[in-house]
């Protein structure tokens, strides 16, 4: 690790677990150049996760994916999830590399895309930057990368963007992400998710991946005020394609302990689900969207 004052990479030893974990991936792909890509990936993966959690970053694990090796022959992707803030697309380069190009198919829902060196006998890698997000399809100059310090701070300022501030949103500051249910909900959908009971209603598209098939679905939080120090709401989750939610979606809410304390799970036929809630300022709570294997987490302050 460069032990400066601006950190220009930061080093990982890719260990016999590192190695043993690609090996796992790689199996079974019968085309070398995928096999070689995956394990690659693999690597930079590895580095990536154990750097986030260097700085204390917790990291989602997708166990399905990671297990599946026709999905990683098919899909050049190496992604790794953190916690309340996105997945990060991890880069794996040779050393010398002085451009890199993103694959099309990653150019959009990638919270930064993360260049790993990974030196000749696979036994070193250096995380050496990163960019915020891609614009355009164009070769990348890894000379112009953003430092792996920005880096720590970028993914600081997201988590901490990622929380949603209630006490905001009554003085009109909506966090980042949420929108009036009129942009993302069809009129036949605002039948189900519109009240006037309420003070605020604000809508955001949440992905629970291969579970649900790519049908998006919408995490809905109604907000009013009881009195000057406690706010009642209601938080539902709605398909935002179709009619009814999948079987066995359940909402759950969690006090600052990350215990359970509300849950409701979607029956057949169900064209929501949802929770009600009464929160005083500062308290803080999150709501998990759970299908199967899949979870999407959004945390809340009052």
């Amino acid at each position: 690790m460069n032990t400066s004052a601006q950190q220009d990479s930061f080093k990982v030893f890719l260990s016999y677990s590192a190695h043993n974990i690609a090996k796992q991936r790689s199996q079974g792909i019968s085309n070398a150049e995928a096999t070689k890509r995956v394990y690659l990936n693999s690597l930079a993966t590895y580095a990536v996760d154990y750097y986030l959690n260097c700085m204390s970053f917790e990291t989602v694990k997708d166990k399905e994916s990671n297990q599946n090796p026709w999905m990683q022959s098919l899909i050049n992707t190496a992604d790794v999830e953190v916690k309340n803030i996105g997945k990060l697309e991890c880069l794996p380069v040779s050393p010398n590399t002085k451009y890199c190009l993103i694959p099309q198919e990653l150019a959009s829902d990638r919270v930064a895309y993360i260049f790993v060196e990974i030196n000749s006998k696979l036994d070193e890698a250096h995380i050496i930057g990163f960019i915020p997000n891609v614009t355009v399809q164009a070769p990348i100059a890894l000379n112009q990368l953003q430092s792996v310090d920005s880096l720590l701070e970028y993914l600081t300022e997201k988590e901490q963007a990622a929380i949603v501030n209630i006490s905001e949103w009554m003085k009109g500051f909506i966090t980042e992400g949420w929108q009036n249910l009129e942009n993302i909900f069809n009129p036949q959908q605002l039948v189900f998710v519109r009240s006037a009971r309420f003070n605020i209603t604000q809508a955001k598209k949440i992905d629970l991946g291969l579970q649900l098939d790519s049908t998006p679905i919408a995490l809905v939080a109604k907000v009013s005020s009881e009195n000057e120090d406690t706010i009642k709401m209601t938080i539902q989750a709605c398909p935002l394609e179709g009619t009814y939610l999948p079987k066995g979606l359940e909402l759950i809410v969690n006090d600052e302990n990350g215990e359970s304390v509300l849950n409701a799970t979607s029956r057949d036929n169900d064209n929501w689900v949802e929770v009600t809630l009464s929160a005083q300022v500062g308290e803080k709570f999150s709501v998990d969207v759970c299908l199967a294997e899949s979870k999407v987490t959004q945390q809340f302050i009052v």
